[in-house]
């Protein structure tokens, strides 16, 4: 598995108004039958310490799992609606996901994935989510081979 660096830019917009928050990770990146994967703990920053994110892709659907503190799946695709559990020690929510916008691309080595959707939480429409998502190879660790991610 490759190192890897994950930056992550997140703007939402709710009746309570918008929050920018921009965070980076190190992680892991394997591929397995043309399906990519991210593995990385989240941290303290982002709200999520104690928790473990996969990210899978492909250029036609993403899939975000968190395991830990905090335990959801968010699946998005052009169009979609996926329906989901938000689960804290505390408690458990019904999620909707409306995926409004997908885009998956590689350039220079780097994936892009930027995405836009609506999330309700108990059948209320609570925010609108714009994310970006960049995945590179973490050139500062000593790492022998290299698995690229354009084919």
């Amino acid at each position: 598995m490759q190192p890897v660096k994950i930056h992550i830019y997140s703007q939402s917009h709710s009746s309570a108004g918008t929050e920018n928050i921009e965070t980076t990770a190190y992680g892991r990146l394997a591929e397995k039958n043309n399906k990519y994967y991210v593995f990385y703990d989240e941290s303290e920053a982002a709200g999520l310490a104690g928790t473990k994110t996969t990210i899978k892709w492909d250029y036609e659907r993403v899939i975000i799992l968190r395991s830990g503190t905090v335990d959801c799946r968010q699946e998005f695709a052009g169009g979609l609606v996926s329906e989901s559990m938000y689960r804290t020690p505390y408690l458990a929510l019904p999620m909707r996901l409306t995926t409004e916008y997908l885009y998956v691309y590689c350039r220079d080595k780097v994936w892009h994935i930027d995405l836009e959707y609506v999330l309700e939480l108990e059948g209320q429409t609570r925010s609108r989510f714009k994310l970006k998502m960049e995945i590179e190879e973490d050139v500062k660790r000593e790492y022998e081979g290299s698995t690229g991610c354009c084919h």
